[in-house]
């Protein structure tokens, strides 16, 4: 069997809600029945002793004047009341005078309870013949008053009805039931609404549980939630968008990091491949023209001798730039060696990518490079170029085709385009 903590929220809540209602409805079920019961008693005895004291009046003149058989007669009239089991009438001695004992009343219990009784009227019939109007009490079965008979203002005797508890345990069996009947169907109606509750609580986080499973699956971070509720949940919502947007931009910053050359801004080597993997392989399916141009600055190394390797990076951030502006828009230049760069072209044939490579080549030798230690000066490339529809997706010889196309416009005088050939 599970653990509590080991359920789920929802089931917590529903839990949570009824047992929160069934501790409730429980108190107030038990408040409700002893109040109920002293209600009741109070009543129950205070109905009890009213009978006792009309019929101690009425047989004041019977104990008065000894007359036994009135009062036996007297005695007989309470059998119209079905719940009064007994009566016993006693002198001022405490002596039994008269008794009535209903049908119903014949019972080793009752016996006991009468014999009590006359012991306690014994015991007590100073305090009766005082102003007190008369003494009640009650057990679990039976409920008894004894009121004092007076005769020209003193007492003479007194009087002891027992009646049972019948009515009275009617009376609370019926409310207990009323009352389970009620937190049933409380429990019932709460429950429903507990049920329909948790999802106000369950639901935004299962909305936000839903969205971090979809990003673990997809590393897609352009995602946000948002809520109607304007409680907790909405600051949970507005913290948890922040930090998608922090981890979104740090996952920007990683790919560009992975992705770009740090110096020029361009695509890195390694990132070079990849795309130009998947170009090769596209081409090689759908039978396109693959191009590829290899551009080396010419005389780099002087570059950095005479104006030192800070006028060198400005080179080659300047000619990274022009490469860039140049290339066709679904073009990707990238940055692969110390100088040397990367284009590569996509459904190009030979002579596109050949113009592509001299148009490059030619705004590289047009500029004029500022910043270079208060100097200005000028630079050109040599580029290698090739141009195929590929039979294979490796990318090898494609790579050595152009490098030695590179090696051919560097050894034929450099600040050329020469025209690489599978060998």
């Amino acid at each position: 069997m599970k653990k509590f903590r080991d359920l789920s929220i929802r089931v917590k809540l529903i839990v949570l809600l009824g047992a929160s209602a069934a501790m409730a409805l429980s108190i107030s079920a038990v408040i409700s029945l002893s109040l109920t019961f002293l209600t009741q008693r109070a009543q129950s005895l205070r109905h009890l002793q009213q009978i006792s004291d009309i019929a101690s009046e009425n047989l004041t003149a019977a104990l008065a004047f000894n007359d036994s058989a009135s009062a036996a007669r007297l005695l007989g009239s309470l059998r119209a009341n079905p719940n009064i089991l007994a009566a016993v009438i006693f002198d001022d001695a405490g002596q039994e005078f008269s008794t009535y004992l209903s049908p119903a009343g014949e019972s080793a219990a009752l016996t006991a309870q009468l014999t009590n009784l006359a012991q306690k009227a014994k015991a007590d019939r100073t305090e009766l013949a005082g102003p007190r109007q008369g003494l009640e009490s009650m057990n679990f079965d039976y409920m008894s008053a004894i009121t004092p008979i007076r005769f020209d203002g003193r007492a003479i005797g007194s009087l002891t009805i027992v009646s049972d508890n019948r009515e009275l345990k009617e009376k609370l069996a019926y409310f207990v039931v009323m009352q389970t009947l009620i937190s049933i169907a409380t429990l019932v109606i709460i429950f429903f609404i507990s049920i329909r509750l948790q999802r106000v609580f369950t639901a935004p986080i299962f909305h936000i549980i839903n969205v971090i499973r979809g990003i673990s699956q997809t590393k897609n971070y352009s995602v946000s939630v948002d809520t109607i509720q304007n409680d907790e949940f909405k600051t949970l919502y507005l913290h948890f968008n922040d930090m998608i947007a922090e981890i979104r931009e740090r996952d920007g910053q990683l790919s560009r990091l992975a992705t770009t050359d740090a110096l020029t801004g361009l695509a890195n080597r390694r990132h070079a491949m990849e795309v130009m993997q998947t170009m090769v392989t596209r081409a090689c399916r759908k039978s396109e023209s693959f191009g590829l141009a290899m551009f080396d600055v010419d005389h780099f190394k002087r570059v950095n001798d005479q104006f030192g390797h800070p006028a060198g990076d400005v080179v080659l951030k300047e000619v990274a730039s022009i490469l860039a502006h140049t290339a066709r828009e679904y073009d990707l230049v990238a940055r692969v060696g110390g100088e040397e760069f990367l284009v590569l072209c996509d459904n190009s044939d030979l002579e596109t990518t050949r113009r592509i490579a001299e148009r490059m080549r030619l705004e590289v030798e047009r500029a004029v490079i500022q910043g270079c230690g208060g100097h200005t000066l000028t630079v050109t490339v040599s580029a290698g170029v090739f141009a195929s529809v590929p039979s294979t997706e490796n990318t090898e010889a494609l790579l050595n085709t152009v490098d030695a196309a590179l090696y051919h416009a560097k050894n034929g005088g450099r600040n050329r385009v020469s025209i690489g050939e599978i060998t």
